[in-house]
């Protein structure tokens, strides 16, 4: 699956961004921000997440042990400084 996330459509704080990524890696199918420009099955059995903000694009291939990380301590551990 694949996912991609346009941080810049919200102006919540980053720890609220990282609950909500973390949600979004348990629940893919389940949740619906204004951040999330698109979901579409790529056939992968890793999550991929496009991350955009107003600075760069990130490509994240996560297996699932990187799934699991992401679920419990956010987005921002797999994110560049």
């Amino acid at each position: 699956m694949k996912i991609y996330i346009d941080r810049a459509h919200c102006d919540l704080c980053q720890s609220y961004c990282d609950r909500h990524v973390a949600r979004l890696v348990r629940f893919p199918e389940g949740e619906d921000r204004p951040c999330i420009q698109a979901i579409e099955d790529d056939g992968s059995s890793r999550l991929t997440l496009v991350v955009q903000d107003e600075k760069e694009t990130v490509t994240l291939v996560l297996d699932e042990r990187d799934q699991e990380i992401v679920a419990f301590e956010g987005l921002s551990s797999f994110l560049p400084g």
